[in-house]
């Protein structure tokens, strides 16, 4: 769960960072790679769905963990990071 909860912060926090304001911005409008795109839609479409149901669903009887496959977007995150350094490298 925190793995979901995490991802989800980073990715509402660093829009600014490649000039846009929203993370849907980034993966719809940011100017780059089909590749590029392709993993930041990837993170918007799955991710979002999966971090809001962790963080927007009340507490049950009984739960299901996300296990570390479903919450797993370190290739994407990573794709994100190298653009974001690439962006800000002086």
């Amino acid at each position: 769960m925190t793995i979901a909860v995490l991802t989800r912060t980073i990715i509402d926090h660093i829009p600014p960072l490649l000039g846009m304001e929203k993370f849907s911005e980034v993966a719809n409008n940011y100017q780059s790679t089909k590749s590029f795109k392709e993993s930041m839609k990837h993170l918007q479409d799955s991710m979002r769905k999966i971090s809001d149901s962790v963080l927007h669903t009340t507490i049950r009887k009984k739960e299901s963990i996300p296990t570390f496959i479903q919450v797993n977007f370190s290739a994407d995150l990573d794709v994100l990071f190298g653009e974001i350094v690439r962006v800000n490298k002086k």
